[in-house]
C-alpha cells in the first residue's frame, strides 16, 4: 500500500494484526550533506508530551517502558503498542535538519523522504509513504503520526513542513527544552585545576532538568570536549562509525567507489587499562573485546560487506570506566585501496544523560591505512575527547605516535 499526505490506513485491524512495527527512514539522495536527526512524540489527548521522557530523540532513544525505541542510527524506530503506558494516544515521528537554518539548508535539498511501515516481528510491508519534497523550504518535517482511535491504532502519511529546527518542534509538544545559555553537562578540556571542595549533600527530591538538545561536532584538530562524571557515573558510549552509502553500482560503498573491489572498512580502538595493561579491540584478529571484564570495551560485530546502513558499533561500559586509563579510536581499510576523501565518514560518541558528540573526517590521507578517529582520556573520573583525525600506514605506526607500546605480528580476520 502506497500512502498519499492525509491518508491513513488501520494497523490493529490488518491480519494478522502486528504486536509491534517498525517505521523505517530514507531519503534520496542518500548521500546527502544534509544530517539528519529523527524524533518521535509520545502524545497525549491534549496533543502533549506527559514529561519530557516521552520525547525520544538522538540523546535518549527510548520511551520508559520500552513502547518506542530508536535505532542507534535514527533510521528506524519500533513501536510495541502493549508497552505503551496509558495516555498516550499520538506518536509523531519527525525528521529535522542539524543546524539547517544556520547552514542555509532546507529538505528542498532532497529529492524524496520515504518511510516504510513494517511488521516488526517479520519485516513484511504494511504501508509506505514516498513524499516528494524538492520544494520545501523547511527545516523540519513532521513524516507521520501513530493514532489510537476507538481502540485502534492507525497510521496518517502527514509530510508537513514545520518553520524552524527541532527545538521549536519539542517545544510545540510541550517538551522543555534547556535554552542555548543554560548550563550543559559539558564543558571544554582545559589545563589541570585544583579537586573541587566535597559537595553539600543534596536534596531528597531534585527538580527536572530541561531536556539538552545539544549535538556537539568538534569542529579543529586537537579540539577536545571533557564529559563530567554525574553522581551516578556513566552509563555506556555508543562509538558509531558510519559513512555515505552513495549511489551506484557494486556492493557497499566502497565497492562502488572501485567498480566493484571490496574494500572493508573497520572501527577499533586501542586501550590501556589503570593498572597499566594494554591492546587493541578490533576485528583483525577477532580480538571482540567484552563488556562484563577487561578491557570493558566491545566491537559489536563486523559488516564486512560495507553495506550496513547503520556502520560499525563499539561499545563501553561506562560503569567501568574508572577501571580505563585512555581509549584511541580508530578505523581501518583492511582491504582496497584507501579512498577517505570520498566516505565522508562521521564518528558519534553517545552515552545516556550527555550530548551527543561528532567527529567527522574533514582531511584526508590516501596513501595510508589507518585513521586515528578520537582519543578518550580519564580525567579524574571524567572523559576527556579529543579529535585526533590523523593518518598512519598501519597498527605499529599508530601505536608507536600514542605510546601504547604493544607488540604487533601480522594478523587476518577469519
Amino acid at each position: 500500500m502506497e500512502l498519499q499526505p492525509g491518508q491513513n490506513f488501520s494497523i490493529t485491524k490488518h491480519s494478522p494484526a502486528p504486536a509491534a512495527v517498525n517505521i523505517v527512514l530514507s531519503w534520496e539522495p542518500a548521500g546527502t550533506p544534509l544530517i539528519l536527526d529523527s524524533s518521535a512524540f509520545a502524545l497525549n489527548t491534549q496533543g502533549k508530551v506527559r514529561s519530557d521522557g516521552d520525547f525520544i530523540f538522538y540523546n535518549q532513544l527510548t520511551l520508559p517502558g520500552g513502547g518506542i525505541q530508536r535505532a542507534e542510527d535514527g533510521r528506524m524506530f519500533t513501536v510495541t503498542f502493549a508497552k505503551l503506558p496509558p495516555g498516550v494516544e499520538r506518536i509523531i515521528i519527525a525528521l529535522t535538519i542539524d543546524q539547517g537554518q544556520q547552514r542555509s539548508q532546507s529538505f528542498g535539498q532532497l529529492s524524496q523522504v520515504r518511510a516504510d511501515i513494517r511488521n516488526a516481528s517479520h519485516q513484511a510491508s504494511l504501508a509506505t509513504f514516498p513524499l516528494t519534497t524538492k520544494m520545501m523550504p523547511e527545516t523540519a518535517l513532521i513524516v507521520g503520526e501513530f493514532y489510537l482511535r476507538n481502540n485502534e491504532w492507525k497510521f496518517r502519511a502527514v509530510g508537513q513542513g514545520f518553520v524552524g529546527g527541532l527545538e521549536p518542534l519539542a517545544r510545540q509538544y510541550g517538551v522543555d527544552v534547556a535554552d542555548d545559555s543554560a548550563a550543559a553537562p559539558v564543558s571544554p578540556a582545559s589545563p589541570a585545576t585544583p579537586p573541587r571542595p566535597a559537595a553539600a549533600p543534596s536534596p531528597p527530591a531534585t527538580p527536572a532538568k530541561p531536556v539538552q538538545l545539544e549535538k556537539i561536532t568538534l569542529e579543529k584538530k586537537g579540539s577536545s570536549i571533557s564529559l563530567e562524571k554525574k553522581s551516578q557515573g556513566f552509563e555506556d558510549l555508543v562509538i558509531n562509525l558510519n559513512w555515505n552509502q552513495g549511489s551506484g553500482g557494486g556492493k557497499g560503498f566502497f565497492g562502488r567507489l572501485t567498480g566493484g573491489r571490496k574494500i572493508d572498512l573497520d572501527l577499533g580502538c586501542l586501550f590501556k587499562l589503570r593498572d597499566g595493561r594494554a591492546g587493541a579491540v578490533q576485528a583483525l584478529g577477532n580480538s571482540f573485546g567484552s563488556l562484563q571484564q577487561p578491557p570493558y570495551i566491545q566491537l559489536m560485530g563486523d559488516d564486512r560487506s560495507g553495506a550496513s546502513a547503520q556502520g560499525e558499533f563499539l561499545h563501553i561500559n561506562g560503569r567501568q570506566w574508572e577501571q580505563l586509563d585512555r581509549v584511541v579510536i580508530f578505523a581501518l581499510i583492511y582491504e582496497g585501496a584507501p579512498n577517505w576523501a570520498e566516505t565522508d565518514a562521521v564518528v558519534t560518541i553517545q552515552t545516556p544523560g550527555q550530548p551527543t558528540l561528532e567527529i567527522r573526517l574533514d582531511s584526508h590521507r590516501n596513501d595510508q591505512r589507518m585513521c586515528a578517529l578520537a582519543m578518550l582520556e580519564n580525567e579524574r573520573g571524567n572523559i576527556k575527547v579529543t579529535k585526533l583525525v590523523e593518518y598512519f600506514l598501519d597498527h605499529r605506526f599508530l601505536d608507536e605516535a600514542y605510546g601504547f607500546g604493544l607488540r604487533w605480528v601480522a594478523g587476518s580476520k577469519d
